[in-house]
């Protein structure tokens, strides 16, 4: 039978062409991401205008803009906006200063032992933030920090040297947060130096430092601008450092403060005001995010791989070739190492006290043993695992479906869609914790009964992640030829068996790369669970961590983190494999 005989095919020339597909999921993917994206913040808008005291009691008739009014009154908000804006610049400082220096010494100089560190400094990304400044805590707090007793008692001072407690501790905390983001992002960019334009330089006279300000730098700044961009909104939406190391303080930034007025102390949130500091809150990461995008799209500007005889030169480090190990060696015992060395000596103690030979006499297991009998324990490890099972899959299968109507497709809306599904990344993961809160309390009142169960922190969870998704999954389906599915459709194959047999298999890295960091962020973010979660049944393990610091179990919660980052280590090696792939060959 040839093709003109087949029903529904037609020809043109001796080119194959395919039926017009019908649109009807087409219009439901979009429909679906539509409303987990614009739903949500059409609700953030209208409670930020409404002076109803709760959300189920939106009135349209009665808008105005009195919250925000209340928010710009307040002093306290442009004391925000410092301790925000310090925060933010000082963290993002710190974090890329360090991962500068990492990715240059890796990829351009001939220091020593560069592919355990190409492997090991991203493998910081299994600390979560959380436990990362509750470990600093236990390390420089005040009253119960280690090093601080430990000097104190060394050198006879009166007064801690260290305070983590302040803008300073949240900037160092958070600033070893985003090293191994922006390693991984800053690695290519130094990979693609074109070495004869280094080479120029030195030929004119300039010597190797010169050579890199002038030259290096600046044919790397609008990748490095880019990074800087896409850090400072990482540091601008992270809640759980400024959460542990500044709420106890009273030293709020912009997430924390939102957090603050949805958990108010008179037992009423101000839904109002929670909303008016949110849509501002939106508004500058948005900023940011097209700021981000405008440097990108003018990038080729800088194009600095020429091809022919392409090569990156190696800089001679000569005595000072172990620096830069010893840098690294340094980051990763400040980020992962001694964080968990202090959990887990913290997780055999009966209380918490200074090393010393009788708290080494006195360990115990029995808080391990406690981890596995109480019952809120095992109810918050079975939700987690349901949770990282629905949001992870949910995610996969929604970033496959938005992507193969954006690149295989002629649906109307595509071009759309995929804007739609790229804009939850520009939205901190606290306002969108707000907005899918004002949803649910609205899907309540219809009678869905969404709210604080696990289902609604899944559907929040999905929509704020298909994002990076749908990025990974259109590179992947871009790179599957129409040839193959034009042979499958040939020989008779229907949609689902084409879909099984050609596109799982070649796409079944991607589904696994997107579920494993779909899972690690699901585990490791605790923002979202915060403030969508209702009732303890329906706690997940970054909540419960949250409430049993504060109601001062820390054995309990070194025992719970040190499984968790030993848990968390195995799963980003393994996306580090099937996401990434293996660390190239280093010279």
């Amino acid at each position: 039978m040839s093709a003109e005989t087949l029903p529904g095919w037609r020809t043109a020339g001796f080119r194959l062409r395919f039926p017009r597909p019908s649109t009807l999921w087409h219009g439901a993917v979009f429909i679906v991401v539509a409303t987990c994206v614009l739903a949500p913040l059409t609700l953030l808008i209208l409670g930020s205008l409404s002076d109803a005291r709760m959300p189920t009691d939106i009135d349209l008739s009665h808008l105005s803009f009195a919250h925000y009014r209340e928010v710009w009154g307040d002093s306290s908000t442009y004391a925000l906006f410092y301790n925000t804006f310090v925060y933010v610049a000082g963290a993002v400082a710190v974090g890329i200063s360090i991962a500068v220096s990492l990715a240059w010494c890796v990829e351009r100089t001939d220091m020593p032992g560069k592919v355990w560190i190409y492997a090991g400094v991203p493998m910081t990304l299994a600390m979560p933030g959380m436990l990362q400044a509750m470990a600093w805590v236990l390390l420089l707090s005040p009253r119960i920090g280690f090093i601080n007793q430990f000097l104190q008692g060394l050198f006879g001072l009166e007064n801690p040297p260290f305070d983590v407690y302040t803008l300073p501790g949240l900037i160092f905390v958070e600033g070893l947060r985003l090293v191994p983001t922006a390693f991984l992002m800053l690695i290519p960019l130094f990979r693609s130096m074109d070495p004869t334009l280094e080479e120029a330089a030195a030929m004119s006279g300039a010597s190797p430092a010169s050579a890199v300000r002038k030259v290096t730098l600046r044919l790397m700044l609008p990748g490095l601008v880019a990074v800087l961009i896409y850090q400072a909104v990482s540091a601008l939406e992270v809640f759980e450092v400024p959460g542990i190391l500044g709420m106890p303080a009273g030293l709020n930034v912009f997430s924390t403060k939102v957090y603050s007025l949805l958990h108010s102390a008179t037992g009423l949130p101000y839904y109002g005001q929670a909303n008016a500091l949110a849509m501002l809150y939106l508004v500058i990461a948005v900023g940011a995010t097209w700021a981000y995008a405008r440097v990108i799209a003018k990038s080729e500007r800088y194009t600095i791989v020429t091809g022919k005889g392409y090569r990156p030169r190696l800089f001679k480090l000569g005595r000072w070739r172990s620096a830069p190990a010893a840098l690294a060696v340094a980051f990763l015992i400040f980020s992962i190492l001694l964080p968990l060395l202090v959990f887990l000596y913290v997780s055999f103690l009966p209380y918490v006290q200074v090393p010393s030979v009788a708290a080494f006499k006195s360990m115990t297991l029995k808080h391990y043993v406690e981890v596995f009998h109480r019952d809120l324990i095992g109810t918050a490890l079975w939700n987690t695992f349901v949770l990282v099972v629905v949001a992870s899959t949910a995610t996969v299968v929604l970033s496959f479906l938005v992507s193969l109507v954006i690149v295989r497709s002629k649906f109307w809306g595509r071009k759309l869609l995929d804007q739609l599904a790229f804009a939850p990344h520009a939205i901190p993961g606290i306002v969108m914790g707000v907005a899918f809160l004002w949803l649910f309390l609205q899907a309540d009142k219809a009678g869905l009964a969404l709210y604080g169960g696990l289902t609604s922190i899944a559907i929040a969870f999905t929509a704020g992640y298909i994002s990076y998704g749908t990025r990974v999954m259109n590179a992947a389906i871009l790179q599957i030829h129409k040839d193959l599915e034009e042979a499958a459709y040939v020989s008779g194959a229907p949609h689902w068996r084409t879909m099984w047999r050609i596109f799982y298999p070649l796409l079944l890295p991607s589904f696994i790369g997107v579920w494993i960091w779909t899972m690690l962020h699901v585990v490791r973010s605790a923002s979202l669970p915060l403030i969508l979660y209702d009732g303890q049944k329906n706690q997940v393990i970054s909540v419960l961590i949250w409430n049993m610091w504060d109601d001062g179990s820390i054995q309990l919660v070194g025992a719970i983190g040190v499984m968790m980052i030993l848990v968390l280590l195995a799963l980003t090696m393994a996306i580090r494999v099937i996401g990434f792939g293996r660390a190239p060959k280093m010279q």
